[in-house]
């Protein structure tokens, strides 16, 4: 028995070595916030990567939508959430934490308890909750849906951390690998102490915090620890950790400033040990950026503020009660002065407030770009960010209309998520690979590349992710998809489809002893077609899709013009569009050059017709050849049969000396009296009959939104045409879905018409967003008319990401 053979095709792979990206959710309605976000941070400090983490503020059942667009950029692998304990009074409230211990240990004395009280009071404290966050089922399923971060048995938010439990696997701790770092670092470096609790929380959002404990064990593997002195002033520290220019030197020992920079030895710049950030788009974008000030006190604006200073650079904080006392007392020195009187001393909060205030102004006042400061806020109004930006002008050390004039207010809502910082292991990147694959699965497993930066890797504790990007393959972030490409040991929560590649863990999820090179994890690759990646989008609902009518007719159109490409340049320009166009004609023209005949209600075209829509003979008769040999056209004559008188179209594969009427059946001798004129037949041409079914029920507008979607993608584009959707209506009746693409990673879906759209057309993807649990990332409503209704863009106006193309957005003119 003969087998097909499958033809393998090549595929180049880049790895890239990288930390788990962590979004920790913390308690909006908690008085002690900021007691969880210092623990979190806390935390965070000790993981490799751990800088660059998350603090998503939540009530346990929704997110605000603002907080979503973040966790959408910076696209998750895993999500926690930090429970407070009673030991985190200890710094919240030490006064209530000292009296409830004494009165615990007051009774520990009354029962004569045997044992250490200390030790008992402090495991419990530890483990004693007041403040558990609980994440609801439905939100657990928006992350999921939303984010499809690694998951297993419908939970995303696993293993919460709080003051004693901190991050495990698969995170590693700095502490397991810094004695194995090329160029090991000697020491870290302590922040100050401040006594201010606003202050110290935006100065350890920059440097982290370090336990003791974690300093212990640092100091076990030979690292040092050093703290900067209480002599150095506290406006200088908070101003240089937050990106102040200012030059560092030494002077008296009353007044202490840094003789080298210590920011990398901080224990965030120790979490980031040998990881780089990069931008994911161009330096000649990043350089306009704003200086971005979130104004606020509430637990969303610090949240805003940390979560955007991990996106981009130059992001920083402006507590509303600084700014509101420092101008209060900035106004009455100004009264003061224009009564005569003598100015008060501002207090150091004050004076602190006034030198951030510079500071933001600092930050676009040097360099080549024209740069400037957007003012956003989560707690306040567009009006009252405009009176705070007046009370910042009155603040500055400059000339208070150049300062304002530099300074922008904007909606939350328009605030950019884009232009996103990514962290990679140095040189560690662009690893890439030539794969085999046969019928889209990889021949050999995949050579998962290692850390480059350490000298010994331990099999057991250095964790990190693997993420590959395919050339040409660009996958959507679906929550199952990732196990369908890489399978590791048949689990599903090994490997995820992240915004940045298709990711899995490694070196492996468990060790039974070796060494690296047999631990590591090399897996094969599976890769899913468009229609697999489409029926996982729809698979959490019960709905099923398959090839519509309309999908076949596309699919053999597009395999007969060569491709998509093909199609929607021969469609989008007039003079190649109006050649199919003649062959929906349902009438003869005058002279001749089409010709419908009723008997097969089509319409057959000479040479001089295609000429007519080219414009010269020399063209339309490559265009010809062209068609023909893609079996787009088909050449034959057009008879009369001399006995039934009926006139047909013969194909020139079908005649020979003779032709069989197709009606009568009657076999004859086509001559001169089967045609009219000229003396010799004329040629006349068909359209295939799937590319004419294509173009008559209108796919030629679902081929040019797909032809101009691919023109906007950068890197990939997978579609499926016309598909029906099964199970979508509990009647059973099916829907059409005319768009369903993923470019560059993201999924769209849209409908197209040659009518008017209508408010009703909006309906199905309502249904599918409420259905699915998850929103498209476009949806795109096309028409072939050059105009649509107020009525229907103020349906679509409640459908995120929705937007609408008509003719000229697809079309050459004329219309």
């Amino acid at each position: 028995m003969s087998q097909v053979q499958q033809v393998p095709s090549y595929k180049n792979i880049t790895a890239t070595v990288r930390t788990p990206r962590c979004a920790v959710l913390i308690n909006e309605a908690s008085s002690l916030w900021p007691t969880a976000a210092k623990g979190a941070i806390q935390h965070a400090s000790a993981v490799w990567g751990g800088r660059y983490f998350l603090l998503v503020p939540t009530d346990g059942r929704r997110i605000k939508e603002k907080f979503w667009e973040v966790l959408e950029a910076y696209n998750p692998d895993n999500i926690t959430t930090y429970n407070i304990s009673f030991s985190d009074m200890q710094e919240a409230d030490p006064e209530a934490f000292t009296r409830t211990k004494q009165k615990y240990k007051e009774g520990w004395d009354k029962e004569g308890f045997a044992g250490d009280f200390e030790e008992w009071f402090t495991d419990n404290a530890a483990t004693s909750r007041i403040d558990k966050l609980v994440i609801s089922e439905e939100l657990e399923r928006q992350l999921i849906n939303r984010l499809s971060p690694f998951h297993f048995h419908g939970k995303s938010v696993r293993h919460p951390i709080s003051r004693k439990s901190g991050f495990g696997y698969p995170f590693t701790k700095i502490a397991d690998i810094v004695s194995h770092a090329n160029n090991k670092p000697a020491e870290i470096i302590l922040p100050k102490s401040i006594d201010d609790p606003t202050a110290a929380l935006l100065a350890y959002s920059q440097t982290g915090i370090a336990s003791s404990a974690y300093c212990e064990e640092l100091e076990k593997q030979g690292v040092a620890t050093n703290q900067l002195p209480d002599n150095y002033d506290t406006k200088e520290f908070v101003c240089h950790v937050l990106g102040s220019q200012s030059p560092v030197w030494q002077t008296e020992a009353d007044h202490w400033r840094p003789s080298d920079e210590y920011m990398p030895r901080t224990p965030f710049g120790l979490s980031m040990l040998h990881l780089g950030q990069y931008y994911q788009i161009d330096h000649h974008h990043t350089e306009k950026e704003p200086t971005v000030v979130v104004v606020g006190d509430a637990v969303d604006d610090f949240c805003l503020y940390y979560c955007l200073s991990r996106l981009h650079e130059r992001v920083l904080w402006l507590p509303l009660d600084w700014l509101r006392d420092c101008y209060r007392a900035v106004a009455e020195n100004r009264r003061r002065y224009q009564r005569g009187e003598e100015q008060q001393t501002l207090g150091a909060s004050q004076e602190l407030t006034r030198a951030l205030i510079n500071l933001y102004f600092e930050t676009i006042d040097y360099g080549h770009h024209e740069n400037r400061v957007q003012l956003l806020s989560m707690s306040l109004s567009q009006r009252q960010l405009i009176a705070y930006r007046r009370q910042m002008a009155e603040c500055s050390y400059v000339d208070r209309d150049r300062y304002a004039s530099k300074v922008d207010c904007v909606p939350i809502e328009r605030s950019s998520t884009d232009c996103l910082l990514r962290v990679f292991e140095e040189n560690n990147y662009t690893n890439s690979e030539t794969i085999v694959f046969i019928d889209n699965q990889s021949v050999s497993p995949f050579p998962t590349p290692k850390p480059k930066n350490f000298g010994f890797i331990k099999p057991s504790g250095h964790n990190w992710l693997t993420s590959l990007q395919i050339d040409g393959y660009g996958p959507p972030a679906l929550p199952d998809l990732g196990s369908a490409i890489i399978n590791i040991h048949g689990l599903s929560n090994e490997s995820r489809v992240a915004s940045d590649g298709i990711t899995y863990h490694c070196p492996n999820v468990g060790y039974f002893g070796g060494d690296i090179d047999v631990v590591l994890v090399k897996p094969k690759i599976t890769l899913p077609d468009e229609m697999a990646v489409m029926a996982a989008y729809f698979s959490d609902c019960g709905v099923t899709i398959g090839y519509s009518d309309k999908g076949n007719y596309f699919l053999d159109t597009i395999d007969r013009f060569g491709g998509l490409d093909e199609v929607g340049a021969f469609i989008k320009d007039a003079a190649t569009r109006s050649v199919l166009d003649k062959f929906m004609e349902t009438r003869n023209s005058q002279d001749g050059s089409v010709i419908y005949l009723t008997n097969d209600q089509r319409a057959y075209l000479s040479l001089a017709a295609i000429m007519d829509s080219i414009g010269n003979e020399d063209s339309a008769g490559t265009l010809v050849d062209e068609l023909v040999g893609k079996r787009v056209l088909r050449r034959g004559y057009i008879l009369q049969c001399e006995r039934c008188r009926l006139a047909s179209w013969y194909d020139l594969e079908v005649l020979t000396t003779d032709f069989t009427c197709s009606r009568c059946s009657f076999r004859q001798q086509f001559k001169q009296a089967h045609w009219k004129e000229p003396i010799e037949p004329k040629w006349y041409y068909r359209l295939a009959e799937t590319v004419y079914q294509f173009y008559v029920h209108n796919s030629h507008v679902t081929a040019q939104a797909l032809y101009k979607l691919k023109m906007q993608s950068q890197s990939t584009f997978h579609y499926v045409p016309e598909i029906d959707l099964y199970n979508f209506e509990p009647s059973g009746k099916k829907r059409e879905l005319d768009i369903a693409c993923v470019v560059d990673g993201k999924l769209v879906v849209g409908e197209c018409k040659t009518e008017p759209l209508q408010p009703k057309d909006a309906e199905k993807f309502e249904k599918m967003t409420r259905m699915l649990g998850r929103q498209p990332d476009r949806i795109v409503f096309a028409t072939a008319l050059s105009s649509v209704t107020d009525t229907f863009k103020s349906r679509i106006a409640g459908l995120p990401q929705s937007e609408v193309w008509t003719y000229g957005d697809m079309y050459d003119s004329p219309a």
